[in-house]
């Protein structure tokens, strides 16, 4: 990825991020009529790469799930992919165990996802 992608807020890179998931940005199969399914490790990383702050997780009926504290706000831009309340327990947590569930291939392919998409609601 080039130039770093700048966003006002982590709402604004939401928007652009639910339509930048797909096969390349998952572990495991895509599923395209819930594509944040298994999103949340890569788009947790992501968020990270583009804000900075911190990596949080927490258990689920599905498994871990990971998510963002950003300047002491936190951050679930992969939520939709429940159909229930998540039991948030603000477990913090690295990179290093994040990349379990996300390769560092997925994240380089959502952020180049995310940089396509932007720069087409913007052109």
């Amino acid at each position: 990825m080039g130039a770093r992608m700048t966003f006002e807020s982590p709402i604004h890179f939401y928007h652009v991020v639910r339509h930048a998931w797909s096969a390349d940005t998952v572990c495991g199969e895509f599923d395209a009529a819930n594509p944040c399914r298994n999103q949340c490790a890569v788009t947790a990383l992501a968020v990270q790469q583009v804000f900075g702050g911190e990596l949080f997780k927490t258990a689920t009926k599905g498994g871990t799930h990971f998510y963002n504290r950003i300047d002491g706000r936190f951050w679930d831009l992969a939520t939709d992919q429940f159909d229930e309340p998540i039991p948030y327990d603000n477990t913090p947590t690295t990179a290093a165990e994040a990349h379990e569930h996300a390769t560092p291939e997925q994240v380089a392919a959502l952020l180049a996802n995310v940089a396509a998409r932007s720069e087409e609601v913007n052109a």
